[in-house]
């Protein structure tokens, strides 16, 4: 044989090897998933849930629809139940013990927060997914999303897997910020720091209390929704974790007097002030009541934003919204949080534990996780669907602000999650309630103080004091080292 004929031989043979390595990959899920039909099984899952509302319609409708096609063709059955909000939830997953696993009295899968899967995966309950998906498979969803799913001290393998998330944005009654600005200057670049955010805040207070006869009788503009998220994003801003786990697994907490005294002065002292306010369960009770026009909260909450503002059941007007970014500290870093739980797979049966897969390759496959998420006001975990084209198909363009101004965020902001610590949940209730409680029982003594007699001024000046930071602080670090033990 010719040397020339020799080469032409080779080059054959590693073109069919090349061309048979290839089918082989894209056959490898292929053969796995088809393993149920040949086995002609049937298998019911059960998934817990803590969705409500939209997000509890939108999930159920995408569940319905895997198990008329995908889930039909594999002799799969997913059944969504919700034992209630994620405190529930998260009750019932705590409360699993072997007895439970050894008497198949378990979800096969959860919706779950990074400290409840630390949890459950310390106790042997989660199941690594990276043994099951391809690594060209975890290559397909935004690394940020994906790592948050990675538990233990060496962040080995993934145990939760993200389906939708969401980001903070500002929420704002364009209706009568028009009439403020137009009145004032202020323009909405003023909100984009949280310096300018307590300076608008100020003009605003002053304006409306100028449309009245009255004294001090200004109208708060902004409302905080989440305080430990403003706690831990503001401090990362400011370059500091509050909270952070090493290398070896020890919770190191970190408060420095700095960061905290900021943190105080852009919500404590504008609160007292009267530029802040709460007064309903949510900010946008607030809104709708017209006790503030504006707020901070998660990009997934825009079907709440009110339609109109009701003063009263014979006075209501009708108000559009504009969506802004969440606004940072000035010469902070561009961090904004990461929310939305994942979903964990529960060790048991190997065919269970397989089908449980199946059902998360299909959700969070291109097509189907951009139509659910942004369906649910959620942002999509891939990033071939992270952006603006897929949310216009989707949901059309102009329909939800929120997504497209969480989007924008997403690609200019370091996404940060919170760390799956000890005691996590205890150290943000601490931070959900430590300021706030502070400010409104602060800013109740200065009404009182008033309506004695006391100038507004006056009444405000023994409260925005150093004296009170410094108890206030002093109490939180008591609060922490509480949660050393």
């Amino acid at each position: 044989m010719k040397r020339k004929d020799l080469l032409l031989l080779l080059l054959f043979f590693l073109c069919m090897m090349f061309l048979f390595s290839c089918k082989k990959k894209a056959n490898r899920q292929e053969d796995k998933a088809y393993t149920y039909k040949r086995n002609k099984e049937s298998i019911e899952l059960n998934i817990w849930s803590y969705y409500s509302a939209l997000q509890q319609e939108v999930f159920l409708k995408t569940v319905d629809e895997f198990n008329l096609t995908r889930g039909k063709d594999l002799n799969i059955t997913v059944h969504v139940m919700s034992p209630g909000s994620m405190n529930d939830l998260e009750a019932n997953l705590f409360a699993l013990t072997d007895k439970n696993f050894a008497q198949g009295t378990y979800p096969d899968m959860a919706f779950m927060y990074r400290d409840t899967g630390k949890v459950l995966d310390q106790k042997g309950y989660l199941v690594d997914l990276s043994n099951y998906l391809t690594k060209e498979e975890m290559d397909d969803f935004v690394p940020g999303f994906l790592e948050e799913g990675r538990l233990g001290n060496q962040r080995e393998g993934i145990k939760i897997l993200p389906v939708a998330k969401s980001t903070e944005v500002f929420y704002l009654n364009a209706t009568a910020w028009k009439s403020f600005s137009d009145a004032t200057g202020a323009t909405l670049s003023d909100l984009d720091t949280r310096e300018g955010l307590v300076e608008v805040a100020k003009k605003y207070y002053e304006y409306t209390d100028a449309l009245t006869p009255e004294a001090d009788d200004g109208k708060a503009f902004f409302g905080q929704e989440d305080f430990a998220t403003y706690f831990l994003v503001g401090a990362k801003q400011m370059g500091v974790d509050l909270v952070s786990v090493d290398a070896s697994g020890k919770v190191i907490y970190n408060f420095p007097e700095d960061v905290l005294h900021k943190l105080w002065d852009y919500f404590y002292v504008p609160y007292i002030k009267g530029y802040f306010g709460s007064s309903g369960r949510y900010r946008s009770d607030d809104l709708r009541t017209g006790e503030i026009i504006s707020y901070v909260s998660t990009s997934a909450s825009y079907s709440y934003f009110p339609e109109a503002v009701i003063l009263s059941d014979q006075e209501y007007f009708p108000i559009e919204a504009t969506v802004l970014p969440a606004p940072d500290f000035v010469k902070g870093q561009k961090i904004a949080i990461q929310q939305g739980a994942g979903i964990g797979v529960l060790k048991g049966e190997e065919q269970k534990i397989k089908a449980s897969i199946e059902f998360l390759r299909w959700l969070t496959s291109e097509s189907v996780n951009s139509k659910f998420a942004l369906s649910a006001d959620y942002l999509p975990v891939r990033s071939d669907s992270l952006t603006v084209q897929t949310v216009d198909v989707i949901k059309g363009r102009g329909t939800n602000p929120a997504i497209e101004e969480a989007l924008k965020t997403v690609s200019s902001h370091t996404m940060y999650y919170i760390p799956a610590a000890d005691n996590i949940s205890t150290l943000r209730e601490i931070l959900e309630n430590t300021l706030k409680d502070k400010a409104i029982e602060d800013k109740k003594a200065i009404e009182t103080a008033v309506a004695s007699g006391l100038s507004k001024e006056d009444a405000v000046g023994e409260y925005d004091t150093e004296e009170n930071f410094t108890l206030w602080y002093e109490s939180l670090l008591s609060d922490i080292e509480g949660i050393k033990g």
